[in-house]
């Protein structure tokens, strides 16, 4: 901003009251006028930053609307893994109690086609032994 200087007293120090006067009115009318422009100027500058101003709030709510939708996307997303989860834990225990039936099933059929105990065997003796000698066992 510039400044301006008013002086009174001009080359003359005679000059008249008029004179004086219409020189002050001059400078003023100059500083008025630097004003007016440097007012201008500052007023460009001002709706260059409310642009600005008003790009930067277009991509914050753009941003906003976009972290939105991921949220739901994120929220639909996460509602499906649950449900996932569920039928895999249903399908897991499913498979544990047919496991388990069949286990024992094949227990009882295994138990039902054993042939029963076999009759034990005296250890073998040596011919002739009365029971005294010596006593061979197979292996």
């Amino acid at each position: 901003m510039a400044d301006v200087v008013v002086s009174e007293g001009g080359d003359a120090p005679d000059a008249g009251t008029a004179e004086a006067s219409a020189h002050a009115a001059a400078v003023a009318e100059g500083a008025t006028a630097v004003q007016a422009e440097q007012a201008a100027v500052a007023a460009e500058e001002a709706k260059a930053a409310a642009e600005v101003a008003l790009g930067a709030a277009q991509a914050n709510l753009d941003a906003g609307l976009a972290v939105e939708g991921a949220t739901a996307t994120a929220e639909m997303a996460a509602a499906q893994a649950t449900v996932s989860a569920e039928m895999v834990h249903e399908a897991l225990s499913a498979q544990t109690a047919a496991i388990t039936a069949l286990t024992e099933e094949l227990k009882a059929s295994r138990k039902a086609a054993a042939p029963a105990e076999p009759k034990k065997r005296s250890p073998d003796r040596q011919p002739g032994d009365g029971g005294g000698g010596i006593r061979l066992t197979r292996r």
